[in-house]
């Protein structure tokens, strides 16, 4: 059976599943044996054994399974696979069959496809029925006039819907942390507040903090500590607070003395305190924490100091974030809080015991030298965003953490241990490591890239990037235009239109590509046109928000350049043409004109002939005569189409200012019984603008646009013209090689006629080309030409877009001005 398969191109490769289908005994199943397969199928199996996307299709009423090695590991270990190729639908899949069979089953009796995104679709595999997510759709696959088959594009997103889960689920628990923070600095039995900026403003304070200082709350609330505290500002507190704001040092004493406004008077109180620097999100600071006890009393009876100490353990313990103590050299643990013992997964019972002996695994971390170091010296040490490997719960695992270690002193001044505070922040830092590698991975590929490219930030487009390519083509030194605005880096690029095209990008996020546009650009002291290709791509962040512009571009100046020099060859030979043109069109004109007068005495003598030979019984006689009449009349109309062109070339007619609404006007009431025989209605879209042309001229224009229309409408529905207006940008000028600093207008004529096959979008406006014969609709093919030669008179461009039997698109690109008017026209 091998041997017969391998001889169909189609099923050659394909990896593994490849192997088995060739290997697999078709013949048993609904499908037949391979001779015997539709084209449609055929076709399909060999894109999905040739795909590297997951794909799997369901074949004929009994829904016969194929799928390919991209799909393979969908299935798991020690499940479906391989049973699941040329197995019934039905068969394999009992346990979702509820859910995917409605969905088959509709696209099966109606053809239409679907996608679903992120979809719950649980599978039996690895031995178990797992929850599993996917983003898939299934599309109907037609043999001849019938649906064969239903064939189904997926991809798994288990682990993406678990990571978002995560994340959003580390979001809640760091918005319940903030208002257990609020929750437990009121309720806290020391006194603690958050005073923020350099000013120390009183955010947040409890009430054992006002009570500490004497004030109501009404008097600190959301104004400088020190405005109050006028004592405690003279004795250094201020400084200190100064201190650890600037550098994120935390400051601890106890039994500080400190004078403070009491019961009508000063009086001299002993505080335990520490001030933390308090950070935001990013670690950025924005305030002091002041956690303080009043220890005034206690300095004078033990037992009020024991009730303190009391106190801040209760505290300790009572906290949501990891708290630890660990006093003496050898780092013995005399307070340990439950979240600390959460995160380490070691157990409850390790008071008593060392640091080293609870962790034996961070010492090839540094984190035991730190440890040491504080205690030694009473400098704290702090760490963001740190790796710290543990072995939780007997298992080995990587964490990242937010930890500081405060040295804690005794009534003289001595280290006597170390005060342990952490917030896990692994989650958040795994999603930025992730961010982080993908922005490195593309900003290398920019350093590396064969072409010119740049990162421009921000509104003012900061230059954050560029590669050697791009400071070349600049000519400017590195130090002059990085971490700058573009054209404060590059001043001579200024007013020539790339501002309103990097503004454009930014702002809408629409990319922009233009072709061989001039810059004048200063490069390396020598001042030069640089013809460009260049692409301004928006710049986004993880969230898709724009942040900046890519900018990649090309240096086609040679190209450029030799090119206009070939452009000057032609152009003095096209003038020679012109000349020989311009003769020609008078022989043209002179030709036709003479020629109408034999023309017309022609049809005369036929008309006499035939009023002659009125009488005649002869059918051929009259035959004969009826052809030469309608031969006479179209050489007739083609000669003074003949002369009508020949006159566009003449640049007799003067330009004026034209109202091309007016001018719409008078064509439409030109047309007007054709219009109404056609049943016609004409539809204008916004007001058409005034423009200087020459009248005559932009009324054949569009009189030969609304007659075309007219001609080809079909005859079983009625004719519906619609004519739309609006102004180009520059991005869209420069686009279309118009001059730029002149307003130019897109004016467009839709119909719903017969249309025609876009490959002749360029052959109709040739003269004398048609692409329908005189019997079936009448002209000689010269309107349209007329029509382009006139937009070339006034330096403006026609085309046309269309599709058979859905319509026709002629597409006016007309300026307002010609690029020099003589003062005494305007």
């Amino acid at each position: 059976m091998a041997v017969a398969i391998n001889k169909y191109t189609f099923l050659e490769g394909g990896g593994e599943l490849g192997e088995l289908v060739r290997n697999f005994d078709w013949s048993s199943t609904a499908v037949g044996s391979v001779e015997e397969w539709p084209p449609a199928l055929r076709t399909t199996v060999g894109i999905i054994l040739h795909s590297g996307f997951p794909m799997f299709l369901w074949w004929g009423d009994e829904m016969i399974q194929f799928y390919n090695d991209a799909y393979r590991p969908s299935l798991g270990e020690n499940g479906k696979h391989p049973i699941a190729l040329g197995q019934h639908a039905r068969d394999c899949w009992p346990e979702i069959w509820e859910i995917i069979y409605p969905l088959i089953r509709k696209v099966r009796t109606t053809g239409e496809s679907f996608f679903l995104e992120d979809q719950l679709v649980p599978i039996y595999r690895n031995g178990k029925i797992e929850d599993v997510y996917w983003t898939f759709s299934y599309s109907a696959v037609f043999d001849e006039d019938e649906i064969g088959g239903v064939l189904v594009v997926c991809h798994e997103t288990t682990n993406k819907v678990e990571t978002i889960r995560k994340l959003e689920n580390a979001q809640i628990a760091l918005q319940r942390s903030e208002v257990n923070l609020q929750n437990m600095i009121q309720q806290a039995p020391v006194a603690i507040s958050i005073l923020k900026g350099p000013d120390h403003i009183v955010e947040i304070a409890n009430d054992r903090m006002f009570e500490l200082w004497g004030k109501p709350r009404s008097q600190m609330m959301g104004k400088p500590v020190f405005d109050e505290l006028v004592e405690a500002r003279k004795e250094g507190f201020e400084a200190l607070l100064d201190s650890v704001y600037q550098s994120g040092l935390t400051y601890t004493a106890y039994g500080a003395p400190v004078t403070l406004y009491r019961n009508g008077g000063t009086q001299l109180a002993y505080v335990h305190f520490v001030y933390e620097a308090f950070r935001d999100g990013e670690g950025n600071i924005t305030g002091v924490m002041v956690v303080a006890v009043d220890v005034t009393q206690e300095m004078i009876v033990r037992q009020k100091l024991e009730q303190s100490e009391n106190k801040i353990r209760s505290l300790v313990e009572g906290a949501p974030f990891p708290i630890g103590v660990y006093e003496g050299p050898e780092m013995t643990i005399t307070m340990l809080n439950q979240a600390i013992m959460t995160v380490w997964g070691k157990g409850h019972d390790l008071i008593g015991k060392t640091y080293m002996e609870v962790l034996p695994e961070l010492e090839s971390q540094d984190i035991y030298p730190q440890l040491t170091n504080v205690f030694k010296t009473g400098k704290a040490f702090h760490a963001r965003n740190q790796k710290v490997d543990l072995v939780v719960n007997g298992k080995p695992d990587s964490f990242f953490f937010n930890y500081s270690f405060t040295p804690l002193l005794d009534s003289r001044g001595n280290v006597y241990g170390i005060l342990n505070t952490a917030a896990d922040v692994t989650d958040l830092n795994l999603a930025k490591l992730q961010v982080e590698q993908s922005e490195s991975n593309f900003r290398q590929m920019v350093k590396q890239a064969p072409v010119a490219m740049c990162i421009l930030l921000g509104p003012d487009h900061v230059v954050e990037l560029a590669n050697d390519m791009m400071l070349e083509l600049w000519g400017k030194p590195v130090e002059s235009v990085m971490q700058r605005p573009i054209f404060e880096g590059l001043p001579d690029a200024r007013n020539q239109g790339l501002e309103d095209l990097l503004d454009n990008v930014y702002q809408t996020g629409a990319p922009f590509v233009a072709y061989e546009m001039p810059v004048q650009l200063v490069r390396n002291g020598i001042a030069e046109t640089v013809f460009q290709n260049f692409v301004y791509e928006p710049y986004r962040d993880a969230n898709g928000v724009v942040i900046g512009v890519l900018a990649i571009t090309n240096d086609v100046t040679p190209q450029v350049l030799a090119r206009h020099k070939i452009e000057e060859i032609v152009q003095e030979r096209t003038e020679s043409l012109e000349r020989k043109n311009a003769e020609l069109s008078q022989f043209a004109y002179i030709s036709s004109h003479d020629l109408q007068e034999p023309a017309r005495k022609i049809s005369i003598f036929i008309d006499a002939l035939k009023n002659l030979l009125a009488d005649s019984h002869d059918p051929k006689v009259n035959s004969y005569i009826e052809k030469i009449s309608r031969s006479s009349s179209r050489m007739l109309a083609l000669i003074r189409d003949v002369l009508s062109i020949s006159q566009l070339s003449s640049h007799l007619e003067k330009f004026e200012r034209v109202d091309l609404n007016e001018l719409l006007a008078d064509v439409i009431t030109d047309y007007e019984l054709m219009i109404q025989e056609k049943q016609c209605t004409i539809e204008v879209k916004g007001s058409l603008p005034v423009v200087e042309a020459i009248p005559i001229q932009m009324s054949q224009v569009f009189g030969n646009l609304i007659s075309n229309a007219l001609k080809f409408a079909k005859a079983d529905e009625p004719l519906r013209i619609v004519i739309s207006h609006r102004l180009l940008d520059a991005g869209e000028q420069v686009a279309a090689h118009l001059k730029p600093g002149i307003a130019c207008s897109r004016i467009d004529f839709s119909d719903n006629g017969i249309g025609f096959q876009q490959d002749y979008a360029n052959q109709i406006f040739n003269i004398f080309q048609r692409l329908h014969g005189r019997t079936e609709y009448a002209g000689n093919g010269i309107g349209l030409a007329m029509c382009k030669k006139i937009m070339e008179n006034h330096n403006g461009q026609i085309f046309a877009t269309a599709t058979p039997g859905a319509g026709a698109t002629f597409t006016l690109l007309l300026p307002h001005l010609l690029p020099a008017v003589p003062a005494d026209q305007l």
